[in-house]
This record gives C-alpha cells, structure tokens and sequence, in this order.
C-alpha cells in the first residue's frame, strides 16, 4: 500500500511539473504550436482574458516566465524597437480598484531597466506590453487566514511582432504573487514590488533574445 501512494504521489509530482512548463502531448512531451496556432492579445474581447487559452504552446524558461518564440524568427534583423502600453483592457472590471498607477509604474521600471535602443519608426521591431492581471488581494485574509490567502497578484504579458506581421514572433508571460508583510502587508507596495521584479525579468529576456539574435547573425557573416 505505501509503495502504490509512493509511486501516486511521484506521477502526479511529475504531471504537475510538466503542467508549469507549457503544454504537453501524452507522452509528456512540450508541444511547441505553430505561428498560425499561437492566440494573441487581439484574439480576445476586452476584460475577458483567457489565461489558460494563452498559455497553450509556452514553455517553462526561468521563474515565474513562460515563453513562446517563432523559430524562423530573426530579431537579430532589428536595430530599434517600438515599446507600447501597457495596456489594461484585458483586466475585469473593478470599479473598487484603480489600476492606472501600476501601469505606468510598471512602464517606468520597464523603461529604467530596458538597454535596447527605442524609437517610433515604422521599422521598428514592436513590443507590446498588457497587464492581465492586478489584484491587490485581502489584507485582511492574509492576516487571519495567512496560509497564502488574499495575496496579491499580477500578470504581464508581452508580445514581439516584426514589420508587417499580425502574429507575434515572441510571446512572455509572467506571473508573480505576495502575501508575507508586518500585519499583512500593504496591497500597493506588494503590487509596486511585483511589478518591478516583473519588469527587470521580461527586459532581461528581451535583451537577451535579441542580443543573441545579434550574435549568431554576427558570427555567421565573419
């Protein structure tokens, strides 16, 4: 008896580790889904954001940061880049809770920690940034309940399109939460936290995309 919970408690261990890195065929293997199988932010109405639609096809690359990229893609091509949003229109309504802030700080910290060069031009390889998620949680729960309820939560999502393209070359999604704080935390400073840590995470991924990118073209033409 204890060898079959043994050996229960191993598969589903593995099923869920698979489950966090994108999805899997039944053999277990990541599935990488083709451009034209890809969902985009425009594929969805506003304040209705499917977050398992979106997931399908990404991989697990790091922490808390899912992943899908074109394989025929070549950021390298692009010397500039257009940064837009990010955007709120596929967060739910919430009349009790203004989101305006933790986007544009969102932005800020973006901007502060993005090295590549920015411009408007029509040549530009763009990247557009969405918030799809910024709930602030309960600090009430989070004092008597504690155990992870009422934490506060957010997402970010961005996509790369190329000149020309209406299907992103490069999808990133990333999610963080909180819920540890003297007397429960403040809602605001863990969202403004959350958001920081996103932002050096997707601009590192970016950076690092591109630059490599860069380097293989680089190392090809020597």
């Amino acid at each position: 008896m204890k060898n079959i919970l043994y050996a229960f408690l191993i598969m589903t261990t593995v099923l869920m580790l698979n489950g966090c890195a994108g999805t899997t065929s039944d053999s277990g293997v990541a599935i990488t889904l083709a451009p034209e199988q890809v969902s985009k932010l425009s594929d969805f109405n506003d304040h209705q954001f499917n977050h398992k639609v979106y997931l399908k096809g990404m991989l697990k690359v790091g922490h808390n940061i899912l992943v899908w990229q074109d394989p025929k893609a070549n950021l390298g091509e692009h010397q500039i880049v257009n940064v837009q949003g990010p955007s709120d229109r596929y967060l739910p309504v919430n009349p009790n809770f203004a989101h305006e802030t933790y986007l544009k700080n969102f932005r800020d910290f973006f901007d502060s920690n993005f090295d590549l060069k920015e411009s408007a031009s029509k040549n530009s390889l763009r990247i557009e940034t969405a918030v799809v998620e910024c709930n602030p949680g309960s600090r009430a729960a989070r004092i008597w309940v504690g155990m992870g309820a009422g934490r506060a939560a957010a997402t970010v999502v961005v996509e790369v399109y190329e000149l020309g393209k209406d299907t992103p070359v490069l999808k990133i999604y990333t999610r963080d939460t909180a819920s540890i704080g003297m007397f429960g935390g403040d809602s605001a400073s863990m969202l403004n936290h959350i958001f920081q840590v996103m932002a050096v995470r997707v601009t590192a991924d970016l950076e690092g995309r591109i630059n490599i990118a860069k380097k293989a073209k680089s190392a090809k033409e020597i």
